[in-house]
């Protein structure tokens, strides 16, 4: 039978485009007459071939010509199978059959290159199946064959069969690891909280903004959802092996047990006067629950008959942050905010020895090791460590990479691995016996990252994020990082300035480091400078681009060579809080600093000491810049107030003004220092420097669309304003009547940070918490075509017709990574992790971890000339 349905799929026709789909523009749900297509092209036959060939090669006997049909089908008609099992609605389950036959292959000893081939189709399907380009069957040729690793078997054996697809050229691209399999949306207004995995490996349970989500494990696909009146106390949640029950700690921080599937029945299995709860885990075995409370009392909930249930347990005086099954399910590891682990006997209720104290302090999350006795755990720190609970000596660590606080940490239910997640945004995964790295860091969200599970075969990592997705890692065909590469040192950006020349930037990012940019090239000139302890939230260039000026939240200033990256005066110390803000004086002979202690410092340049309090106030000072005669100072506090300072006397010259009900992130004066621009929440106001008169309110009623405003700039000729937001957008403002004139501009991933256009008008940087930085071509707005430009892009619109050209990103949240043309059409799908380091007009370059790359689009064949694109 496997045999037949093989023969059954090798002799359909048409074997590409089996149902004319017009355009590759289209979803499949908008193909006219989709359904009659179907029936007059698919036969139940074909249907029933393309369903079940891999059940009947399961069970077939092993014979040379079911192994040549095998190498046929991945070969040859792959792609066919594909077409078939999506317009049929079955692609989400189609992994599922080519992992078994991948399996099959390895089993009945087939062929290497077949193997290597098989595995590579299931991956293929699996990224297709799992996002959004699965809704239209032409981008299994237009989107995911051209973005496939080129060394990979399905590119040898398909893309030789293509033309007219696009290009993509870079350093991204030769770099990329095909470690992302699939990034699940789960939540649209908020992050993902955590995740817990079923033991059987079938479902995914995940906690969002208002609600519990069940997920199949493999498809993604929406299971159940809790009903929305329940409200949850507390972020963590865990799910039976069986993926029958799950539990979570509701608004009154009770333990809940939520029955899937049986009327939504939720019970309080503890005592009615039991609340607090700050931690849960489910045993492997599924007999029991446990949890830890805020007053230090651990509780063991019996899910079955012949579990005992135990509590309280005394042992810890403090919250207990984190609690972990042996994979036994015989003991019970608690730790705590007292800065102890304590080991629990399951079936007695007993301690097992005596607590670890001391140099494990604040443990936010621990994990056994398979077999054998091996705890992880991550404190509040930069490391994980692996310890044994007989001996109470380390075993491994510290296991070091991460640039920000460790959240969570999971070893693989093989052993192999042991794996962490960070609030830097990415995940490192370490040899669990070496304590070596075992591959590059997983990069791919756009937020902190709080749970990392694996998959109960441990070929996949599930992670979920304060993005608001679940994504599925691929950690079993990953390469050991390169040890002759160094290791990427950008974190979040947070601050950005051009040199006068117009030739470098400087940035500042969240770990602490600056960084030199040229550019033309987009290459690291200068850095990482190290000196800062914590984030660097403002940079500057001194007027002849001889120093470079960076202020920290940890409270100090630093003033570094520009050519040699030397710190010139070391720390220089005064302010009591974060520093928000730095500006050189024009005449280059002082430093300005604004502080979350409510003050402005003056600095001498030659020296680095501090000259005088120029201003104190009682709320934190969020912004300030200095006026291009360099005698006025305007500085945004949090209160959402405006003052004008004189320089040399610190008297209030204007203000306060109370200028927005938010804080105020950025303020800039305006070239001849007559205007001034604020930015604060969703709002953007230009005001009379001289009178304190609001002139223009950018974007009137309409502004909220461009919501959390936290960094304005006036261009350099006064006519516009730059404006960059929480929203991950860039806009450019009519600075006379506040109309929108460039954007909103899409690419970052995450909060911008900070925008300034070039020094010439022509070009518009802008930074992200996605660790890059973009640049923009906005000469278009130097050359008095504004009435002709695309509000999306900034480009010509005079066409009626496409021009294959990338033109911006889809507007729509709910169809992420689809590129458009002139006209809107959705021309091409990107995968997750390839769109930060895309650069598509108007952007001119990209700075990002692993470089960037660019389209090329000559003679695309897109649209309705898709058909064209393949040769079966």
């Amino acid at each position: 039978m496997a045999e037949a349905c093989l023969r059954t799929i090798n002799a359909t026709e048409p074997k590409f485009n089996i149902c004319a789909l017009p355009s590759s523009y289209l979803y499949d749900r908008d193909v006219p007459d989709l359904e009659e297509r179907i029936s007059r092209s698919i036969s139940p036959g074909l249907t029933y071939a393309c369903h079940y060939w891999t059940t009947h090669l399961k069970l077939s006997e092993h014979r040379d010509e079911i192994i040549d049909g095998v190498r046929n089908f991945f070969s040859l008609r792959l792609l066919l199978w594909m077409e078939v099992m999506n317009l049929t609605r079955d692609m989400r389950h189609s992994s599922k059959s080519i992992i078994r036959d991948a399996e099959r292959c390895q089993e009945r000893n087939a062929p290497e290159d077949l193997i290597r081939l098989a595995h590579d189709a299931w991956e293929f399907v699996s990224i297709y199946s799992r996002n959004d380009v699965s809704k239209s069957t032409p981008h299994i040729y237009v989107s995911m064959l051209p973005f496939w690793p080129r060394h990979r078997p399905i590119s040898t054996a398909y893309m030789p069969r293509t033309s007219g697809l696009v290009q993509p050229t870079g350093a991204a691209i030769d770099q990329r690891e095909l470690a992302l399999k699939g990034a699940w949306r789960v939540s649209e207004d908020g992050g993902v909280k955590s995740i817990d995995v079923s033991g059987n490996g079938n479902r995914l349970v995940a906690v969002i903004r208002h609600s519990i989500e069940v997920i199949d494990a493999t498809t993604g696909a929406n299971v159940f959802s809790l009903p929305y009146w329940f409200f949850l106390a507390m972020d963590r949640v865990a799910i039976s092996p069986d993926g029958t029950k799950v539990a979570f700690v509701d608004s009154s921080s009770t333990l809940c047990i939520w029955s899937i599937g049986h009327g939504d029945s939720v019970t309080n299995p503890l005592p009615d006067d039991t609340g607090g709860v700050e931690s849960i885990v489910c045993s492997a075995d599924g007999s029991r629950i446990a949890c830890g409370l805020q007053n230090g009392d651990v509780y063991i909930y019996g899910l079955q008959q012949e579990a005992f249930s135990h509590g309280p347990l005394k042992g810890h005086t403090s919250s207990v942050w984190s609690v972990a099954f042996a994979p036994n399910s015989l003991h019970l590891a608690s730790a705590s905010e007292d800065k102890t682990v304590q080991i629990w006997d399951v079936q007695t209720g007993q301690r097992v020895g005596e607590p670890l104290e001391g140099q494990y302090s604040r443990v936010r999350s621990m994990s056994y090791f398979i077999d054998g006795p091996r705890l992880a755990f991550a404190s509040q720190g930069l490391s994980v460590r692996v310890w044994n609970p007989q001996t109470r000596r380390d075993l491994l660590g510290p296991l070091t990479g991460h640039s920000s606080l460790i959240s969570f940490v999971a070893f693989s239910p093989n052993g192999a691995f042991v794996a962490s997640a960070s609030s830097d945004g990415t995940i490192l995964v370490h040899d669990a016996h070496s304590g070596q790295t075992a591959f590059a860091p997983l990069k791919g969200h756009t937020s902190y990252v709080n749970s990392v599970i694996f998959s109960t075969d441990s070929a996949r990592l599930f992670s979920s994020s304060e993005d608001g997705t679940v994504r599925v890692w691929n950690v079993q065909d990953l390469n050991p990082p390169d040890t002759q590469s160094p290791t990427s040192a950008l974190s979040a950006i947070l601050s950005i300035r051009y040199s006068h020349d117009g030739l470098r930037v400087v940035s500042g990012s969240e770990d602490g480091a600056v960084h030199v940019w040229e550019v033309r090239t987009g290459n690291m000139v200068l850095g990482p400078l190290r000196g800062h302890g914590q984030a660097v939230s403002s940079v500057d260039y001194l007027s002849d681009d001889a120093y470079i000026l960076s202020g920290s939240d940890d409270k100090t200033v630093r003033i570094w060579d520009a050519s040699t990256g030397q710190d010139i005066h070391g720390p220089m110390r005064g302010h009591d809080g974060w520093v928000n803000c730095v500006r050189f004086s024009p005449d280059n002979l002082v430093v300005f600093s604004g502080s979350s202690d409510g003050t402005i410092r003056i600095w001498d340049v030659s020296t680095g000491q501090q000259l005088a309090e120029l201003f104190r106030g009682n709320r934190p000072i969020q912004s300030v810049r200095i006026s291009p005669d360099g005698q006025r100072i305007a500085c945004g506090l949090e209160d959402g107030s405006i003052r004008v300072i004189d320089r040399n006397t610190g008297d209030t010259l204007l203000g306060p003004i109370k200028a927005h009900s938010d804080d105020v992130a950025s303020i800039d004066f305006s070239p001849n220092g007559m205007r001034l621009v604020s930015g604060s929440g969703g709002w953007l106001k230009i005001w009379d420097a001289q009178t304190g008169e609001q002139l223009v309110l950018c974007g009137g009623n309409h502004v909220f669309f461009y919501k959390l405003i936290n960094s304005v700039s006036f261009s350099p000729n006064g006519l516009y304003v730059a404006s960059g937001s929480k929203h991950q957008t860039v806009c450019v403002w009519d600075a006379q009547n506040g109309k929108l004139i460039l954007g909103p501009l899409k690419g970052h991933t995450r909060d911008v940070t900070g925008v300034q256009f070039s020094p010439d008008g022509s070009h518009i940087v802008s930074c992200s918490r996605d660790k890059t930085i973009r640049f923009r071509d906005v000469s278009i707005l130097e050359k008095n075509l504004l009435q002709r430009i695309d509000m999306g892009a900034g480009r010509d619109t005079t066409s009626a017709h496409s021009d294959n050209i990338p033109h911006s990103w889809c507007g729509n949240d709910d169809d992420p990574g689809w590129l458009l043309d002139s006209c809107n059409q959705r021309l091409l799908w990107v995968p997750p992790d390839l769109r930060a380091s895309l650069v598509v007009p108007p952007m001119s370059l990209v700075i990002a971890d692993g470089g960037s790359y660019r389209l090329k689009t000559d003679r695309l064949k897109t649209g309705d000339k898709w058909t064209d694109c393949y040769r079966p």
